[in-house]
């Protein structure tokens, strides 16, 4: 299986915890990056500064103010944190510490999974404790798309009929539809009595794995124009 070594970015952009947060937010919108991973002197990643880091700012008079309920029940190292993140002016002191990691040898599924599961955008890859690369989700999705377009190019023309011919089976409206493929061209040829019957047949075509091209040739007919008698009549 493919792992993250293959599809993060080496050398990545980083900051230390001393840089001040103007510095980061600089960096982050003139390399189009949502993110950075913030390392120490020796490469070890301490923590990830984002954009949701900045939304809360006393600067901008958007940090949260702490309800009721949160002065009550959270400790008071939690709601010093908060302050800290609303009125830092280094990244160590708004930075998401610690920074959700990963090996460079885990799977692409797994980096995604995790992704998904946490909520996060990016994760830093890590190999002997130090900065290796990082893997977004604009990384997940390149590869899916690949693999996406592999699978296309390898599906041979025998499989796609018969697939589509399967699904044909399965609805009650397919059962009048001939289906050729030429170089992954699906031709659609029959005689159908309702024109959503038609538009059904060219969608089940156009989302049959392999299809690159449907030609609609299906006509729409009255009754004494059928070859046969539909179900149900």
């Amino acid at each position: 299986m493919q792992t993250v070594r293959s599809i993060m970015t080496t050398d990545p952009i980083s900051l230390h915890p001393d840089a001040k947060i103007w510095e980061a937010a600089n960096t982050m919108l003139d390399c189009g990056f949502s993110g950075l991973p913030v390392i120490d002197h020796d490469e070890q990643v301490l923590g990830v500064i984002s954009e949701s880091d900045f939304l809360r700012r006393g600067e901008l008079r958007s940090q949260a103010s702490p309800g009721m309920w949160r002065r009550l029940f959270s400790s008071r190292g939690a709601l010093a944190e908060d302050y800290a993140k609303a009125f830092g002016k280094e990244v160590s002191e708004v930075m998401s510490s610690p920074a959700i990691t990963v090996e460079p040898w885990i799977t692409v599924e797994d980096a995604a999974n995790l992704m998904g599961d946490r909520g996060i955008k990016r994760l830093p890859v890590v190999e002997n404790n130090k900065l290796v690369g990082i893997v977004t989700r604009a990384d997940i999705m390149r590869t899916l798309i690949r693999q996406m377009s592999a699978s296309a190019v390898d599906r041979i023309d025998a499989d796609i009929k018969a697939g589509l011919e399967a699904e044909y089976d399965r609805q009650r409206w397919g059962d009048t539809i001939t289906v050729a493929v030429d170089a992954t061209v699906v031709t659609l040829e029959g005689r159908v009595l309702d024109a959503r019957e038609k538009t059904a047949a060219r969608v089940a075509a156009e989302n049959t794995l392999g299809v690159t091209k449907v030609i609609d040739q299906i006509l729409v007919v009255g009754l004494p124009e059928m070859p046969v008698s539909p179900p149900g009549f």
